[in-house]
């Protein structure tokens, strides 16, 4: 069997959206970046610490892990509380309720195709609901649980194993991400879950794996590895070209919100085809009016301790002294003396205002002619 699964959960957010993606994306090779580590190595720690938790048998990966730091244990902490609260809720339901971690899970029956499997983060299973938790270290796309594809494949597997052990009536979802102070939890019955394998999954399942469907460009493209040269992505672009960029005051409110609901898609699509571009010349390919130059760069010490070591022996200090930033000074305290030191001394500003789609989940601002309506 393939280490990858063609119709992979993690993936199946886009090759539900762009069935011929699925085929479309085996003519690339993986190219796995340093954020895709990061989340590995906290997906390791964060097995550990639940692992511990539960007093299993585990070893601390913490020595092996490339970008372990206080952040990521926080993290995994936080995951690892979260975790435990559940299997205690879960408690309530049954005695001994079913924790899985790391559980390889294959929901191939309710698609039709041999070798469809996932790999769950944790699993529990008490009389009645099945729970899945799924671990998100991303910090630049907000994740909701609300009829996300992934978790609801990661259930299906879980149905298959367990339905008829504990005769579960209910399916929750959670999405832990703590970077971006998010929880997201969203529960449904067992029943719409299979009504949406069936109507849903299934038909289009079969249609990702002959290759088939309707190629199509949206926010799923953004993990797709044919997106930098994709033409149904392209001509979803540049549909923005027919405003010829005019300056916003000569556009309509409506061309306005037209525009805005692609302009983050926009600015990543031109990034892509920049990025794919700059590899392809590199490699030998000419683009007419082109060219490949090396870009500016800053002074830096061949070595930072004899330079230390020159200045202070003439006299002179090469430090500068700066206070510790809350994580860093919160670690070398600890949480306790962080908060009987400096509690009373930490504050958290207003984020900066942005406009956003109507479908983030933050509450919306009063803007400033509510604030004159209220008046």
């Amino acid at each position: 069997m393939a280490k990858h699964s063609l119709l992979s959960a993690s993936a199946s957010h886009r090759w539900l959206n762009c069935p011929p993606s699925a085929r479309l994306c085996e003519e690339y090779e993986d190219k796995p970046s340093e954020y895709a580590q990061e989340g590995t190595d906290c997906h390791e720690l964060c097995a550990y610490k639940v692992l511990k938790a539960l007093g299993r048998s585990a070893k601390d990966p913490t020595e092996n892990l490339t970008y372990y730091n206080s952040e990521m244990e926080d993290c995994a902490e936080g995951y690892c509380s979260f975790v435990m609260e559940q299997v205690e809720k879960a408690k309530e339901r049954c005695a001994d309720p079913l924790v899985l971690v790391e559980q390889r899970l294959d929901y191939s029956r309710y698609v039709g195709i041999e070798g469809s499997f996932g790999t769950g983060d944790c699993v529990i299973v008490s009389d009645g609901l099945l729970h899945i938790i799924d671990y998100k270290h991303g910090l630049g796309v907000l994740v909701s649980a609300e009829k996300n594809s992934q978790l609801s494949c990661y259930a299906l597997g879980a149905l298959d194993l367990f339905d008829g052990i504990y005769d579960i009536s209910e399916v929750s979802l959670t999405i832990y991400q703590p970077r971006r102070e998010n929880v997201s939890t969203y529960t449904m019955s067992r029943d719409e879950l299979l009504g949406w394998a069936e109507n849903v999954l299934s038909p289009t399942a079969k249609l990702a794996y002959e290759g088939k469907g309707e190629f199509k460009a949206g926010d799923h493209c953004r993990f797709c590895k044919a997106k930098a040269n994709c033409r149904k992505r392209a001509e979803y672009n540049l549909e923005l070209a027919r405003y010829d960029f005019e300056m916003p005051a000569a556009l309509s409110d409506e061309e306005v919100a037209s525009i805005l609901t692609k302009a983050d898609e926009l600015v990543a699509w031109a990034g892509d085809v920049r990025d794919y571009a700059l590899q392809k010349a590199l490699s030998g390919t000419k683009f007419t009016g082109f060219k490949v130059v090396e870009g500016r760069s800053n002074r830096k010490y061949t070595d930072e301790d004899a330079a230390a070591k020159a200045v202070s022996d003439a006299g002179y200090s090469p430090y500068e002294q700066k206070l510790l930033g809350i994580t860093a000074m919160s670690q070398m305290l600890g949480k306790k003396k962080f908060e009987e030191l400096l509690g009373g001394l930490v504050y958290k500003p207003p984020g900066k205002l942005a406009l956003v789609p109507e479908s983030d989940k933050r509450p919306a601002m009063n803007t400033a002619i509510n604030d004159f309506k209220e008046n």
